[in-house]
């Protein structure tokens, strides 16, 4: 008889049929992998940081190949990459642990022990979003530093500058990203979705009230998506080399609508929303990896760049 938590996995298993690919969208996957694989694979990278760092501040003798701030540089980037590991790992091994305890003493209840919810309901900050997007910028940036060093000090090592440089134009991407994000916290600050019951079951209907963003007037339109989200970890091949990556696909949606003139009437109020939920889907699973779960994504469109996006988990689950 399996498990209580292997039993989740099965459910989040991809099905058969392909669903839509979701480009861009945030996932609740940190990595493609977790647990203490995680872990062991973070180890020799945490040690590599540890060992090139103590050599960059001279506690032990090695040959130098570039200046001090420049190795530190590079240790800094295996020591982090390991220690993001290897605590992710940990976290996910202890959080299925309390999963199983939770599980086995209150059975049939997942949403009680799947998530840290919240039962009136679950904010989304733009500060958050916005502090990770401008991270994943500065750490492209610095990823850069050593072929930049490469490329204009070594001899005959100029592909390694043409390398930085392009990968540098490719860069901005990040920093307009980050920038859209930024106005969208200046200009709309954090949102808070209300929840009427909790938790929600498939098959019933899915009441919640959206806080008003700042300024919602000026939006022309806002569009509420309910959606069923699964994760699944993609493995590709070019060239010889294996890339994983986090993908979202899109098992269910249903959205509606809202035009300029009904949103001035939610100004400083909340905004009501109400989805049926079918009754055959996948349930909520956050603790499985990957997971499966229902978020309400919330985006406004203006011809005045003042968009507005934000996303809220949902907890939809289903009866025993």
């Amino acid at each position: 008889m399996p498990s209580t938590i292997e039993i989740v996995d099965q459910r989040a298993q991809p099905d058969a049929d392909a669903a839509p690919l979701l480009q861009d969208h945030p996932t609740q996957s940190a990595t493609t992998i977790d647990g203490w694989r995680s872990a062991l694979f973070g180890l020799p990278f945490l040690a590599a940081g540890v060992w090139i760092g103590l050599a960059a501040f001279g506690f032990v003798s090695a040959r130098e190949h570039g200046p001090r701030w420049l190795i530190g540089i590079i240790g800094g980037m295996f020591f982090f990459s390991g220690l993001f590991l290897v605590v992710h790992g940990l976290l996910g091994v202890a959080r299925k642990m309390r999963y199983r305890r939770a599980a086995a003493q209150r059975p049939g209840e997942p949403w009680l022990y799947d998530f840290h919810w919240r039962p009136e309901g679950i904010a989304f900050s733009a500060f958050r979003a916005m502090l990770g997007r401008l991270v994943a910028a500065l750490v492209w940036n610095i990823f850069l530093v050593p072929f930049f060093w490469i490329g204009l000090n070594a001899r005959g090592a100029r592909v390694f500058l043409i390398f930085a440089c392009v990968f540098a134009l490719l860069g901005l991407f990040f920093w307009v990203r980050w920038a859209k994000v930024l106005a969208d916290l200046i200009r709309h600050g954090n949102s808070f979705l209300s929840y009427d019951n909790f938790p929600y079951f498939l098959g019933g209907t899915l009441r919640a009230r959206l806080r008003a963003p700042r300024h919602i007037s000026d939006l022309d339109a806002l569009t509420l998506t309910l959606r069923c989200v699964q994760e699944r970890y993609v493995t590709s091949t070019t060239n010889g080399e294996r890339d994983s990556r986090v993908c979202c696909y899109e098992l269910y949606k249903d959205a509606i609508s809202l035009s300029h003139d009904r949103l001035a009437a939610y100004a400083g109020g909340e905004i009501p929303l109400e989805f049926r939920l079918p009754a055959k889907q996948l349930t909520t699973s956050l603790i499985s990896t990957p997971p499966v779960y229902w978020e309400i994504e919330a985006r406004g469109q203006s011809n005045s760049n003042n968009a507005y996006q934000a996303y809220f988990l949902v907890p939809v689950y289903t009866t025993a």
